[in-house]
């Protein structure tokens, strides 16, 4: 019998504040030897200000004495002072991403304006991310540490069965965060025709993992958008050629700055993309239709290996060994430009 959720109607970053807010106030020493609800909570919450605090590279004090927890300090999602030394200071999403500079703002407030001022490496700014999104370094660079669903599930599945027992609001965060989880990782399981827009997710921060690069998100346009990926990026002069999935289309696009000479560009690459593909046992073809604006698609890859159409799981396999042959083949079509240009 499934059971109603709390979070699947408190979807908000508020609400999930007040989630993370409510837990991390279980972490003060004196709930260590409470009853066994308090224990329980006790040890989840300190296990998270330690993950915290590691992402950070530092360690958390051995002992909380004192712990404020707060919500919306001058627009900062969630902030925690340790034993008045340390400042946690949390950046909250939950599929939303980071914006102007609103990371490097909260973090110069701490450090100037708030009514007690921490040293910057008494800060541990942490950017948790409880859905997705297609990298962090923008994160990094303003200083903050990101912490992602996936890390948060781990501490909770080695907790789980004591803290289940004793509270219903832990429960169902619990279960909310596994049920997009498991929407995620559905691509290894569904059928392409029956992946959602988390199972696209799922398989393009799969290709990332097996790739080391590539970037991934939604793409609108007038016929409804659809879910894309993005690298295999090669570099030519002051354009960019690269591979681009949209969904289950393989295209190959040209980012190109100037306007002067998109259409010839357009047609080389086209045409080299197609006579150079039977060397690699692949046929690639026109576009529906050639674009002229900063980035096309000068060619589509002719392939059913994402089995869009019936009922077979993806083979993953499969999958590596093309973007490994794609891979060598733009390496191939690209240096092939270059020697044309060069003789």
């Amino acid at each position: 019998m499934v059971m109603p959720n709390l979070f699947k109607f408190a979807t908000s970053e508020l609400s999930q504040d007040a989630f993370i807010c409510w837990l991390l106030s279980w972490a003060k020493k004196e709930y260590q030897t409470g009853d066994d609800k308090q224990k329980a909570l006790n040890k989840i919450a300190n296990k998270v200000l330690a993950l915290f605090f590691d992402k950070a590279g530092k360690n958390l004090p051995s002992s909380i004495d004192a712990i404020v927890v707060q919500r919306q300090v001058s627009n900062i999602d969630i902030l925690c002072i340790i034993n008045d030394t340390y400042c946690v200071l949390i950046e909250d999403k939950v599929g939303s991403i980071q914006h102007s500079d609103q990371l490097v703002r909260y973090k110069q407030f701490m450090i100037d304006e708030h009514s007690q001022v921490f040293e910057e490496d008494k800060i541990v700014a942490i950017y948790l991310q409880t859905h997705d999104q297609s990298n962090y370094k923008t994160v990094i660079k303003d200083g903050f540490y990101p912490v992602a669903r996936r890390d948060l599930l781990d501490i909770f599945d080695s907790e789980q069965v004591e803290a289940l027992k004793y509270s219903d609001i832990y429960t169902n965060f619990y279960d909310y965060l596994q049920s997009i989880e498991n929407a995620v990782q559905s691509f290894k399981h569904l059928p392409v025709s029956k992946w959602g827009h988390k199972a696209w997710i799922g398989f393009f921060q799969y290709l990332q993992s097996q790739l080391g690069e590539g970037n991934w998100g939604y793409v609108a346009n007038p016929a409804g958008g659809f879910m894309a990926f993005w690298g295999l990026t090669r570099r030519v002069g002051d354009m960019d050629i690269y591979l681009q999935l949209e969904q289950d289309k393989i295209c190959f696009k040209m980012a190109i700055p100037q306007k002067e000479n998109r259409s010839n560009l357009r047609n080389r690459f086209y045409k080299l993309f197609v006579t150079e593909a039977a060397n690699f046992e692949l046929t690639v073809n026109k576009p529906k239709r050639f674009g002229l604006g900063k980035h096309m698609t000068f060619a589509v890859l002719d392939t059913d290996i994402i089995n869009n159409n019936n009922e077979n799981v993806v083979n993953l396999e499969d999958v590596n060994l093309l973007i490994d042959e794609l891979r060598r083949f733009i390496n191939h079509g690209v240096d092939q430009y270059d020697k044309q240009n060069n003789s």
